[in-house]
């Protein structure tokens, strides 16, 4: 009988450890941090700003260039110091148009695509609704243009997010574009 109680009692241990040990591991995981895009506005007046993520590393800002009426297209994918535009597309050719770039390896139908490969520590946009300004990510595409007032500046950097911020924080998609909540 006494060799019985001590093996009981190691296995008793060796299965509170094991538990222990997968909860702590259950416990990184939830807390680690999940790199995302932030997109983020600053509040009019002393308002709060308004902040969405996204978590696909590639997306796509789109636009109607005001003046020549015509879109235009970034691609870009987020790195973990910074935002590198790879390609750059649009349907016509003018004045301040990139031309000594090389061209992009996929031509997209009634656009000119150029290569670009240019690291950016974040973007600072102004949107309108005017120019019609959208990110697309995802299967997703959400028009930023409808979610701020115009002329906003919008702000797009790679972040890190931990599971709190998550909860904080809406996916840019699950917004109304209209700018309720």
């Amino acid at each position: 009988m006494m060799n019985k109680l001590p093996s009981k009692r190691l296995w008793l241990l060796i299965g509170a450890v094991v538990v222990v040990s997968l909860l702590c591991l259950t416990l990184w995981r939830v807390a680690v941090r999940q790199p995302v895009v932030e997109v983020r506005v600053k509040g009019a007046d002393g308002a709060g700003d308004k902040v969405c993520y996204f978590t696909d590393p590639n997306f796509q800002l789109r636009w109607m260039h005001s003046v020549e009426k015509q879109w235009w297209e970034e691609q870009y994918q987020r790195q973990d110091d910074g935002l590198l535009l790879t390609t750059t597309y649009f349907e016509a050719f003018g004045a301040g148009t990139p031309s000594t770039e090389t061209l992009a390896p996929v031509q997209k139908e009634g656009y000119l695509g150029y290569q670009i490969n240019e690291q950016l520590p974040r973007l600072n946009w102004v949107v309108s609704r005017l120019t019609k300004g959208e990110i697309d990510y995802s299967r997703h595409r959400f028009l930023i243009h409808q979610w701020v007032p115009d002329y906003s500046e919008v702000v797009i950097m790679p972040k890190a997010y931990g599971v709190i911020d998550r909860f904080k924080k809406d996916l840019c998609h699950e917004l109304k574009s209209d700018g309720s909540q």
